[in-house]
């Protein structure tokens, strides 16, 4: 038999059963559109999750957190009053613990020192502290209560928002980038008065913060804004000043001495004592509610914003009265030693987490949900070989006669079975290739509506497509057809091996 023979007479016999052969096609057309739909868009959710998360640095980050007090070491000092069982008693001298532990027990302070460690890690490019402690930003005469934030140099999306002025150039430059929100609260209105006001002096000012025990003393405005130094001014004199007159309220003597017990271990007010000044450099421009931001976590949009290692000076100085600062955000070199340096923080009794292990879970997600979508592509095509199975023992029955002809004038088992082998093939390459095609046509509109309804519900502007298909996609995708349809006709292929020459020619 001829190399040429063995394409001829294939495609002759699925020419010859055309409804047949369609029917069977079709099943490998639809089972590999699936397959390749799914993985199509499992790898395009995977390139766009990558893409998205690396254009920021996320990846290289690791969040230190307040690491408080142990619970159960706390509970065996816990002294559980009244007549219970042992087993009560124990639950609630844990929940005594735990409420003291998250109430009264101080966390390992990140201080100047605890910080200057952290930097000099290996791999670690930037600590970025962080604190709840606000301030009060002064400018010609006139002050407003701010948060105070810390930024890295390289933050790209507040240097897309500078309006005036210029970023910094290193952590450590005394110099600070403010908002024209907060200019404008300031009494910086006109678009000339932001442009003088790049080069002025702005002091900043921080008031101790109130966590020791005793009176507290709030206002609320109608108007929703901050108080002012004046107004907390104004507080602090009461607050002073109520001890001395605490006995001519109208007070029965069961709440003046609960006053007095309150007020007696009262501090006496602490005048702020940080005073800094710094120049204006640049004005950034308020965030709208269109902006779609990458994902940064050290990313600031604050009111007030200084270079990281100014702000690391600021906030644990010695005339601080901060010292220590609440969180501090770690740059890591590259994603690869984000788990080593983590190990490190650990090790060191601190609390901290990196967003790669978040992103990890969602990756594992995602591959479970495209996995199982695979897996039912897989079984679809599986049964589309069962098909092309019983369709070829069916054509073995069928072409009884002409297996025996072609055996009686010479030709072979194998070439018998590479024939029927070819068929199948040949219906996987077709089938296959179909499917593939389909899948890409169809990935079109598919995309669309995909981008469409994450723009809707999330808000976010994709701008590549989610279903992808690169080279080696399509390849595995026609292989795999191509091999199901052949070891499917594997079994036909040794059935027509074996029929007895003589008994096919008399066959009917």
């Amino acid at each position: 038999m001829r190399f040429g023979d063995l394409l001829v007479l294939p495609l002759a016999a699925l020419w010859q059963q055309k409804s047949r052969t369609l029917l069977t096609t079709l099943g490998v057309v639809f089972g590999t559109f699936v397959l390749a739909a799914s993985l199509s868009i499992g790898q395009g959710v995977q390139d766009t999750f990558d893409r998205e998360t690396h254009k920021s640095d996320v990846l290289r980050e690791i969040r230190i957190q307040p690491q408080w007090g142990d619970a159960k070491g706390n509970a065996k000092k816990v002294e559980v009053r009244g007549t219970m069982n042992e087993a009560r008693r124990e639950r609630l001298r844990q929940a005594v613990a735990a409420h003291q532990r998250n109430m009264a027990v101080s966390p390992i302070p990140l201080t100047r020192e605890r910080l200057a460690e952290l930097a000099s890690l290996p791999h670690v490019e930037a600590v970025v502290p962080q604190t709840w402690q606000g301030g009060y930003a002064v400018l010609g005469g006139k002050s407003q209560s701010t948060a105070i934030s810390a930024a890295r140099v390289d933050d790209a999306t507040a240097r897309e928002n500078l309006i005036q002025g210029r970023y910094f150039e290193s952590p450590n430059e005394p110099a600070v980038v403010v908002s024209e929100y907060l200019l404008y609260r300031l009494g910086v209105v006109d678009d000339a008065a932001i442009k003088d006001a790049v080069g002025k002096k702005l002091t900043v000012e921080f008031r101790a913060r109130e966590e020791q025990p005793g009176f507290s003393m709030g206002l609320f405005k109608s108007d929703g804004e901050d108080l002012s130094r004046d107004e907390i001014a104004a507080l602090d004199k009461v607050k002073q000043e109520l001890p001395a007159v605490l006995a001519q309220l109208k007070l029965s003597p069961s709440q003046l001495q609960l006053l007095q017990k309150a007020l007696s271990g009262q501090s006496p007010k602490v005048e702020p004592t940080l005073s800094r000044e710094f120049p204006i450099i640049g004005v950034v421009r308020g965030r709208s509610s269109e902006d779609q931001p990458v994902w940064d976590p050290l990313h600031v949009e604050g009111d007030l914003i200084l270079p990281y290692g100014t702000a690391t000076d600021l906030f644990t100085s010695s005339t601080s009265h901060v010292q220590v600062v609440d969180m501090a955000t770690l740059l890591i070199d590259r994603d690869s030693n984000v788990e080593s340096v983590l190990a490190e923080i650990h090790s060191r009794g601190l609390s901290a987490f990196a967003f790669l292990d978040g992103i990890k879970h969602e990756r594992l997600m995602y591959l479970l949900i495209f996995a199982g979508m695979t897996c039912v592509a897989a079984v679809a095509l599986l049964v589309a070989a069962m098909g092309i199975a019983n369709t070829m023992l069916m054509s073995v029955l069928e072409r009884m006669r002409e297996i025996g002809i072609m055996k009686a004038v010479g030709a072979s088992n194998g070439q018998l079975q590479l024939v029927f082998l070819v068929e199948g093939a040949l219906i996987g390459l077709v089938g296959g290739g179909f499917g593939l095609a389909l899948a890409v046509l169809s990935s079109y509109p598919g995309d669309a509506w995909v981008r469409t309804m994450v723009n809707r519900d999330l808000k976010i502007e994709l701008k590549q497509a989610l279903f992808v298909f690169p080279t080696w996609l399509c390849l595995t995708v026609l292989a795999f057809s191509v091999v199901i349809t052949t070891l499917a006709a594997v079994y036909p292929a040794r059935r027509a091996a074996m029929v007895d020459p003589v008994t096919a020619l008399r066959h009917e």
